[in-house]
């Protein structure tokens, strides 16, 4: 999750802050449970692989995502 690295693309980090609060704590909707997961799994990885460019690149390819998610969380999280 980029955002839980920091504010890259000049959002105040209390904006930041707030946001990934709001995903990690997602309790409503049809896919709330998944998105507050991804958001948790995001804030884990991005603290994990801050410094390794290499690694953290990967939040830009959406395939790389979908194999990660779907392997945490079945295929059908993510067919709806």
């Amino acid at each position: 999750m980029m955002l839980a690295r920091g504010s890259e693309y000049g959002m105040a980090d209390d904006d930041s802050r707030q946001r990934v609060e709001a995903w990690t704590k997602s309790r409503s909707g049809e896919f709330a449970p998944y998105a507050a997961a991804g958001a948790r799994e995001g804030v884990a990885f991005a603290k994990e692989f801050a410094r390794a460019p290499g690694q953290f690149d990967h939040l830009n390819d959406p395939t790389w995502l979908r194999e990660r998610f779907t392997a945490a969380h079945g295929d059908q999280a993510v067919a709806g």
